[in-house]
């Protein structure tokens, strides 16, 4: 099953790849920099290094860019050991009987919001409310909200933002408390967000704080997404791909209101990528991850010029 897991947290340098490179492709020089927490390493060394640690690993894949990736690994039936890296990208290995990517169609994706109390999720800072809105088969289903008790203030200025109060959250569970619930449905799924290294970063804390368990898994961010997808625009925040695509947000900067908006931008996205011949993850992957401006365009590109109405405000969430 390709999707969202937890597990202990990696210690070997093909685990921490494969948790690199779970956030998405990257270059061999930044992967090996991080992998191997060296500050300065040439590319030819690089691309070595590179080859010998996840050459031997199938859930790696170095794409036409240079630019590395987890794939799926379809493995016969019955195989019992699977690649150390497998278990802890979770999402890089399919047990299926032909050797290709999962087709888009058939993958679940949940898309997740969080309000907060600020920026740093390492720093202290915790979350106030959740959504995951599940999307299969490009269309939208069940929509999970829940109020946190963040075990701590809100500041002011996060208050005039989410319009999130204290005696809102008071008597809300903590994030320890609804673990479990946050899990079943995140697990299975591939993780989407606007802006979803600031999502993952706090879901994964918390996780981390309320079971000891490392959250694993690919994600997709629907802010690079829309790069490749919607090469046309000049900005790409929550507010410009919805208003682009017409898509009304109930509840702007609230977890259901937001996370409701980018399953449906997400849906248009998908479609979008399948103009282009783009049917499975790995494919997929290898769209967010290309020059922008360089795929071919389509009749539907050219229709979609401009924006429908003007957008003003807000240029990353």
């Amino acid at each position: 099953m390709i999707g969202t897991s937890v597990s202990p947290r990696p210690t070997t340098l093909s685990a921490r790849a494969a948790r690199r490179l779970a956030e998405g492709p990257l270059d061999a020089v930044t992967l090996m920099r991080d992998v191997c927490q060296v500050e300065r390493l040439q590319a030819d060394a690089a691309e070595r290094m590179a080859a010998a640690l996840l050459g031997s690993h199938p859930e790696f894949l170095r794409l036409p860019t240079g630019h590395w990736t987890l794939q799926a690994v379809a493995y016969p039936a019955g195989h019992q050991t699977a690649p150390s890296t497998a278990r802890v990208a979770g999402s890089a290995r399919v047990a299926e009987s032909a050797g290709q990517s999962p087709r888009l169609l058939d993958l679940p994706f949940a898309v997740v919001d969080v309000e907060t109390t600020g920026t740093r999720a390492a720093g202290g800072d915790r979350i106030t409310e959740i959504a995951i809105v599940q999307v299969q088969g490009g269309q939208v289903g069940e929509v999970y909200s829940q109020l946190v008790n963040p075990e701590r203030p809100i500041p002011p200025y996060i208050t005039s933002l989410t319009h999130i109060t204290w005696d809102m959250v008071r008597d809300q569970p903590t994030f320890r408390e609804i673990t479990s619930n946050v899990l079943d449905r995140l697990r299975g799924s591939i993780f989407v967000a606007h802006n979803a290294p600031f999502d993952w970063r706090f879901v994964s804390e918390e996780v981390r704080r309320g079971s000891g368990q490392e959250l694993s898994g690919p994600r997709l961010c629907t802010v690079r997404f829309a790069r490749a997808a919607l090469p046309q625009l000049s900005r790409r925040s929550l507010d410009h791909v919805t208003r682009y695509f017409g898509i009304e947000i109930a509840a702007r900067h609230r977890a259901a209101g937001d996370a409701l908006a980018t399953a449906h931008a997400l849906c248009r996205m998908l479609n979008i990528a399948s103009e282009h011949g783009v049917e499975s993850w790995t494919a997929l992957q290898a769209f967010v991850d290309g020059p922008v401006g360089t795929r071919p365009r389509t009749a539907s590109d050219r229709r979609r010029r401009a924006f429908p109405l003007p957008v003003t405000k807000d240029d990353i969430a």
